[in-house]
């Protein structure tokens, strides 16, 4: 059959041969087979009617089974399918699967078949998830997927369809982890094959749905529901722009129907995408209900298209949270489990929703049935993620150990949430980037506090202690682990996926390696037994080692004697409830202490002066910079008087006057960590009036230090020290071309550190007089050579700007502002320091704004001082906030001093100068004459010229 063969010509024949038919009686098959041949080639070369194919189908189906022939003819349907393009997502896949089946019965197939049979099989894997197939696995579909693109290869379409199936199957897959990395690999890999259809293919449209639906769930994973509705907002106008009679226009409104509901009780109307984001949440009103009741009960509905959307309206009754609407959510949970298997990939969710759902009805009712019945829920949902590799393996922990408390096993509700604790471990170390880290750690803080305080209410602060730190750093901590992965894996005897791995490193960019390998290496090192395909072997929760825990209390107690510390303090917030202070002693258990005031009163007016001080060390108009800091200097005694001494009260006062044991002849040393907004706080600064009416500072009684999490507080106990030498890199106020004001003190601080303590060091930066230092001007890859440099010497000061954007998104979230108005970036810092070889950094003094100031949440602790820090520096010094020019560089001096003339260590080193300030000690005589003067002209009661400095490390 040829092209040139018309219509009329080839209806003539297919005409004949039906009365030929009708006429052979029994007789009838081989003129069933050409007819049906002969269909299938008009469907092909005619214009690909529905009509020829379907008709062409029955003629097959009509067939006998061993009829001569019958194999081949299946191979050239099936790819007369295939070729049409509009094969995905039709119901005639199905056909074309069971074509495929007899065609590869053929002993001698067609030479193209194996490419389009693997390309027919790859679709399938597609449709055994539509199906709810049992047993189907996405990750074991993606293993049998790439064993068929290795078939396909480059020929079209075939390797379209592959393409198609591999973003459905990597979209289950990055579901089921809840991976913000793998979510956003799919959606890039569905923008680029729609780009590469180009503008005339027939499956154009199905290009751009896909791309925008993995686009929106890019956006909704990182919890940007503002982002995810504009995204489908381009889907609808896509969808309107589709001829009226197109299938797939009909598919995607039906799609956004159901979604409609969702976002517009998520999103308010009008304003910019900033405004609505800022705006809450609204309840569902009647009219929700009214259009989520329609489409759950819309007729022709398949189970588990029924379920999908009678679970959305108990979403929205549950939202409404009377218990009217909770009873009714009930119903219809009870109603969706009733029609929906354990392979259904949804049940574990809809499992947690009707347990979720039960427990609401418990606390409004005290209702026990109810207790028992979510209570069974949420364990058989807890059953079905099988381990802690699920992404809903932590928000089903979470709810069922408060069902747990609930019916009084506290110790069992305990260990659950700490067990479940792990899922957020798990979901960092899958990712890639800070950016993706932050979005998957996101609720870890949260959940942390919650089992913190469940904890404590029972008495245990062990546990506690261990909840907190489970939420903590866990982005640092996720970039420490990325480090030396081939070695450590060969160490525990994988040598083969340790040569997987390095291949992986050598063909891709760091943070592209493939996201199934990435899972195999995690669980390879956590201890969680996967099989090939990346699923659990294990049993929930079981296989896990301290790769996903924070560190037991022996071993932390270990650190803080190799530290020469006394104690760990966790001060926790208070909410409603009390806050209080868990205490881990280096040598006795541990304890807590409740404290009422330990909230968040009297931070307020703290936040102000921190944000007014900020705006005026930045900006690149001088006038309203100066004012700026000027208004934040005269408001500074007020926020920071009035904060210490809360700080005092609230906790540092009990702490030291009737808890911590008092060593005889020297300070305490403690090493705090604070938790939420507390990190904000100078509490080594807090203090109180002596009888004599004079100041009593906390740091009088005890040397402070601060540590983001126990975790890295162990990494750095267990570093070997690194001797300071006169070398080091020393950086002076570079030129930041406008974008903030200018430093000179700093460039007197950064050449006396230089010239009387580190003569051999580097100095780059600017001159006294503004010029620029032989040395080098201060550029950012001036100091990232330094970074990698093995012999650059064991020290870096800082004195520069440094900038703070808490981000929620993609970005830089801290940076120094170095020359020409370059930023060097936390994230950068971390990947210069954990590509290279180890980078023997004794101490890093960063005597510039905001370094020690978390830009990526308060519990994430990421900043441009940890950072460091988890990039091996021993010890670090940095600002929680903005800080004055003069007052910093007379700090900084005499912290060199004592450290280097006095062989004080870093944190004893920093307290002394700290005392200076305040008058408690006397300050060097060698101190310069010009930096002399800027002591002399500060009042000993003012804290803003010293408070925001903390130490953190050895």
């Amino acid at each position: 059959m040829t092209e040139t063969t018309s219509t009329d010509e080839l209806g003539t024949v297919i005409a004949r041969t039906s009365q030929a038919i009708q006429m052979a009686g029994e007789d009838r098959a081989p003129w069933l087979f050409a007819r049906c041949w002969m269909r299938a080639g008009r469907y092909e070369v005619l214009g690909w009617n529905p009509a020829d194919i379907d008709s062409a189908l029955a003629d097959f189906d009509a067939l006998p089974a061993h009829f001569p022939g019958r194999a081949k003819l299946a191979s050239v349907m099936a790819s007369a399918l295939l070729r049409s393009t509009t094969l995905l997502g039709s119901p005639r896949m199905a056909k074309a699967i069971a074509l495929a089946d007899v065609a590869d019965t053929d002993p001698s197939p067609l030479p193209d078949w194996p490419v389009t049979s693997a390309a027919l099989r790859a679709g399938d894997l597609l449709v055994a998830w539509q199906e709810n197939r049992p047993g189907f696995r996405p990750r074991a579909a993606l293993k049998d997927l790439e064993r068929y693109a290795a078939i396909v290869g480059d020929t079209q379409p075939h390797a379209t369809l592959v393409r198609a199936a591999r973003l459905g199957l990597g979209h289950l897959a990055a579901q089921d982890d809840r991976s913000v990395v793998e979510t956003e690999r799919v959606s890039r890999d569905a923008r680029d094959l729609f780009e590469s259809l180009g503008p005339g293919s027939p499956v154009g449209d199905h290009g751009l749905v896909i791309t925008l639906m993995q686009e929106a769930n890019a956006k909704a994973m990182r919890g940007d529901v503002v982002g995810a509705a504009e995204k489908l907002g381009q889907l609808r106008e896509a969808a309107q722009r589709m001829a009226p009679d197109n299938p797939l226009r009909a598919s995607v409104e039906q799609a956004l129907n159901s979604l409609g509901p969702f976002i517009d009780m998520l999103l308010p109307g009008g304003g910019s995408a900033a405004e609505r984001r800022a705006e809450p949440v609204r309840p569902p009103t009647e009219a929700h209900f009214g259009m989520f009741e329609e489409m759950a009960n819309q007729p022709g509905l398949s189970d588990a298209e029924r379920a999908l959307r009678l679970s959305q309206l108990a979403m929205a009754e549950l939202a409404a949270d009377t218990p009217q609407s909770v009873d009714k959510a009930v119903r219809d949970l009870t109603e969706v489990l009733s029609i929906t298997s354990d392979h259904d990939p949804r049940r574990p969710y809809y499992l947690l929703t009707a347990g979720s759902a039960h427990l609401r009805r418990v606390e409004m009712s005290g209702n026990r049935r109810d207790l028992r019945t979510g209570t069974e829920l949420l364990e058989k949902a807890q059953k079905l993620t099988e381990s802690t590799t699920h992404g809903l393996w932590t928000t089903i922990a979470m709810p069922l150990a408060h069902a747990y408390r609930l019916s009084g096993r506290k110790e069992l509700g305990r260990s659950t949430a700490l067990r479940g604790l792990r899922g957020h471990a798990w979901s960092v170390l899958l990712e890639s980037s800070p950016d993706e880290m932050q979005a998957a750690a996101r609720h870890a803080a949260d959940d942390a506090l919650d089992t913190a305080r469940w904890c404590l209410m029972d008495n245990d602060p062990e546990g506690a202690a261990t909840a907190l730190d489970a939420g903590r750093g866990l982005i640092l901590y996720a970039t420490t682990e990325a480090r030396d992965i081939a070695a450590r894996l060969t160490a525990s005897g994988d040598t083969a996926l340790a040569q997987e791995w390095q291949r992986a490193r050598r063909n891709h960019a760091a943070g592209e390696e493939p996201g199934e390998l990435r899972r195999r290496v995690v669980g390879a090192l956590a201890g969680v037994p996967l099989t090939d395909d990346g699923s659990p072997t294990a049993g929930p929760g079981e296989g896990t080692t301290r790769l996903l825990d924070p560190p037991q209390l022996a071993e932390t107690r270990a650190a803080l004697r190799a530290l020469g510390a006394d104690a760990l303090v966790y001060l926790v917030p208070g909410d409603e409830r009390n806050g209080a202070a868990v205490v881990v002693p280096a040598d006795a258990p541990a304890s807590w202490m409740l404290l009422p005031q330990l909230n968040d009163a009297g931070i307020a007016a703290f936040d102000t002066f921190l944000s007014d001080a900020a705006q005026g060390m930045t900006g690149r108009d001088a006038p309203a910079r100066d004012n700026a800091l000027r208004d934040a200097v005269v408001k500074a005694p007020r926020a920071l008087d009035g904060i210490c001494e809360w700080a005092w009260d609230a906790a540092v006062g009990p702490l030291l006057e009737r808890h911590l044991s008092r060593p005889r002849g020297r300070p305490a040393r403690l090493v705090l960590i604070p938790v939420r907004e507390l990190a904000r706080v100078p509490w080594h600064a807090a203090r109180t009036r002596s009888r004599d009416g004079s100041w009593r500072y906390a740091m009088e009684d005890a040397v402070f230090s601060y540590a983001p999490s126990a975790r890295l507080l162990c990494e750095s106990a267990w570093r070997s020290p690194v001797a300071l030498t006169g070398g080091g890199l020393v950086v002076g106020d570079p030129d930041p071309a406008g974008a903030a004001r200018d430093l000179p003190a700093a460039r007197l601080e950064a050449l006396a550190v230089k010239d009387r303590f580190y003569a051999d060091a580097r100095y780059i930066g600017r001159m006294p007089e503004g010029e620029p230092s032989p040395e080098g001007a201060g550029t950012r890859e001036e100091v990232l050579r330094w970074l990698a440099d093995p012999t650059g010497g064991p020290m870096l000061h800082l004195a520069c700007h440094g900038i703070v954007e808490e981000r929620t998104a993609a970005g830089d979230s801290s940076y120094l502002l170095l020359d020409g108005g370059e930023h060097l970036a936390a994230e950068r810092l971390v990947r210069t320091l954990g590509e290279g070889p180890d980078r023997e950094i004794g101490l890093a003094v960063l005597a510039a704004c905001s370094t020690g100031r978390s830009s990526r949440g308060l519990d994430e602790a990421f900043s441009l001082s940890t950072t460091l820090l988890a990039g091996r520096v021993r010890s670090v010094v940095s600002a929680n906030w903005s800080v004055p020019d003069a007052a910093t560089s007379v700090l900084m001096f005499m912290f060199h001093h004592f450290l280097r003339e006095e062989g004080m260590p870093p944190a004893d080193a920093l307290r002394e100068a700290q005392l200076c300030m305040v008058g408690r000690r006397k300050p060097p005589e060698e101190m310069p004459k010009r930096l002399r003067g800027h002591l002399r002209t500060r009042q000993e009661s003012d804290i803003t010229s010293w408070a925001a400095f903390v130490h953190t490390g050895r």
